[in-house]
């Protein structure tokens, strides 16, 4: 509904909802729901209502003042049932008027605020009889039911309102076919000031505006085909819901929408790392949800030192109170007895060697390689990092007396792009000479992550070493496809460009993890490293929207059994298998083979009942094929 908006009550997940118009004479004829969407969780239900109403109509209550205070209580009873739109009230000057309801009686509730619901307020101009009061009521009042109302100047002991002397509390004062207006009291602002008198019977002077809400003879029809004023809702997704009416009187019929939205977090477990030695600081955080509630004693995205091996489980509410939740085993490694060796002394120009014990690895701060004979500079306390297989480590200290050695320097550690060049140039002493077959000062194009060490040489012929690491990016841009919808799975600190292959120019703003063809076309992704840059463009994949299959059909290519309840096997007549991908729907790879070689298997059985891909990588060629476990 686009010209109206609404006051919502819920009880439960029942849904009154209540329209809101101007203070015309004459209301337009409506159906509504709502004016805005609702939200509910997964699994959650709700009662969707829809109120028509017919052309607008008008009782008038006494216009002969006689007397005035600041406001009135009455009653008015409804014969049918009606929304109550808006008053008109005969204020004494300018003034704030403010208006309330409540269900029921007004009688024996004047000095209790509580059980009164504050409608609005709005300033008032004096014109010297009745006056549109600019507050929308919107008050639907079922039929035979009484609803009080309290309309009151809102400055004490300012403005007053005028109306008259009745004859007694609760007597008819007027009436039509489908409301009647009962003789009421009138008080001081507000509810009485707090002395508890009421001067009564007074007759409020004003005019009622109103319509008739659900009259009979109004056909109701929702868009799912149900003909009743509510249904209940249970969708599993977000969905659209539309109603219509046709009403006595109203020359159209009506409609109204609204989609109610339904919250699914996925929420996800992230962690600075999957397997850490004992003593180590981790982090972990949830991930889809807006809070987390952790077990075992942990806060969300604050570090604590692991010592045992633990699993953590986390549960994340979104910002509508849907909840989900999440496992994460952190693997704790205990750390290795390290032993750097007795301190002893060694003369200028002579070598020494430090050889670490108790672990598998050892680093040695100094510049030193472990049980590498080399020259020390001076005298100087040597400490050792110990790693053992697990990739845990402890440190120990020996002490040697020496020379001075150059101070020979690799350079900081550097991030690279895979096929960047870099230049390794160390400094400290006259000449270099790097692992890797690298050249100093020489342009080269790491191949993979490593560490660099150099061995610079003075011009006394003594040396010394240093490293330095280069860490190589590498980022893989894949997709694939579900009929008209391409995936590029799941993307973080990635940016995505969808581009057409014709000419590679991007797709006008399709970057995200996903793109949906709008066109017969061959696309590709671009995927970025949003945090290094790095880049890598994906395989074209053809859609075609005359029913072509989007998985690739390739005869040297087969798996099978599909569907199957376990096994399945990939076997390439053509060229070897490198590495095979199992892929669920939502484009997350769930495990990788690299048999090098002409099959390879995946067991399905732990797996639920679903569609599953398979992408096959043989050489420059990635196939996608479909698997089914029933």
């Amino acid at each position: 509904m686009k010209n109206f908006t609404y006051l919502q009550i819920s009880i439960g997940v029942l849904l009154f909802v209540l329209l809101v118009s101007s203070n015309a004479y004459a209301q337009p004829c409506s159906v509504i729901l709502s004016s805005t969407d609702s939200l509910i969780c997964a699994g959650d239900s709700i009662t969707l209502n829809a109120l028509a109403n017919g052309e607008g109509m008008q009782l008038q209550a006494s216009n002969t003042a006689g007397n005035n205070h600041r406001g009135n209580m009455f009653d008015i009873v409804a014969t049918n049932a009606v929304t109550i739109l808006s008053f008109d009230a005969s204020p004494m000057g300018n003034t704030t008027i403010e208006i309330y309801y409540k269900t029921g009686t007004w009688n024996g509730f004047a000095n209790t605020p509580s059980a009164w619901t504050f409608i609005g307020s709005a300033p008032v101009a004096y014109t010297g009889g009745f006056s549109p009061v600019a507050v929308d009521v919107n008050i639907t009042i079922p039929a035979g039911e009484t609803y009080a109302f309290y309309v009151t100047s809102s400055v004490q002991g300012g403005v007053a309102l005028n109306y008259s002397n009745g004859t007694n509390v609760g007597n008819v004062y007027s009436s039509d076919a489908n409301i009647t207006f009962l003789e009421g009291g009138g008080m001081e602002y507000p509810f009485t000031m707090g002395t508890g008198a009421v001067y009564q019977p007074r007759v409020w002077n004003g005019m009622i505006h109103y319509t008739l809400a659900d009259q009979p003879g109004t056909v109701i029809t929702w868009g799912t085909g149900e003909t009743t004023t509510s249904i209940p809702a249970a969708p599993s997704m977000t969905t659209e819901y539309t109603v219509s009416a046709s009403i006595p009187g109203c020359a159209t019929t009506l409609h109204d929408t609204l989609d109610v939205v339904v919250s699914i977090p996925v929420v996800e477990i992230t962690s600075t790392a999957s397997t850490v030695c004992a003593g180590t600081e981790v982090l972990l955080y949830g991930t889809g949800a807006e809070t987390y509630a952790w077990d075992n004693g942990i806060t969300d995205s604050v570090a604590f030192l692991a010592d045992t091996t633990v699993t953590y489980s986390v549960i994340g509410t979104d910002s509508v109170g849907c909840t989900g939740t999440d496992l994460f085993t952190l693997t704790v490694n205990q750390n290795p007895d390290v032993f750097a060796g007795p301190d002893f002394n060694v003369c200028e120009g002579n070598s020494a060697t430090l050889a670490g014990q108790g672990a598998t690895s050892y680093v040695w701060n100094n510049n030193i390689t472990d049980n590498v004979a080399f020259e020390p500079e001076n005298t100087a306390t040597y400490i050792v990092i110990g790693t053992d297989d697990n990739g845990c480590s402890k440190e120990d200290t020996v002490t040697i007396t020496v020379s001075a050695l150059p101070i020979v320097s690799a350079g900081p550690d550097v991030d690279l792009c895979k096929g960047e060049e870099y230049t390794l140039s160390g400094t400290g002493a006259e000449t270099y000479a790097w692992n890797h077959s690298v050249t100093d000062g020489m342009p080269f194009t790491p191949q993979a992550t490593g560490i660099y060490t150099v061995t610079g040489t003075d011009t006394n012929g003594c040396t010394a070493t240093d490293e330095m690491k280069i860490t190589v990016h590498t980022v893989m841009a894949s997709i694939f496809s579900s009929g008209p919808v391409l995936s590029a799975g799941t993307l973080v600190d990635m940016t995505a460009q969808w581009v057409n292959c014709f000419d590679m120019s991007p797709v006008s703003g399709e970057t995200g993890a996903s793109f949906e063809a709008q066109h017969t076309g061959s696309y590709a992704v671009i995927i970025t490293d949003n945090v290094y840059g790095c880049s890598d463009t994906s395989n074209c994949i053809q859609v075609d929207f005359v029913g072509i299959d989007e998985l690739q059909q390739d005869a040297t290519l087969s798996v099978y059994p599909v569907p199957t309840n376990s096994t399945v096997t990939i076997t390439s007549t053509d060229a070897p298998i490198e590495r095979t991908e199992l892929i669920d729907l939502l484009g997350k790879v769930l495990e990788t083979t690299e048999p090098h070689a002409a099959q390879t298997t995946f067991d399905l059985s732990t797996y639920p009942s679903n569609i599953f891909f398979v992408r096959v990588y043989r050489g420059d060629q990635m196939t996608l094929m479909r698997v089914i476990k029933d």
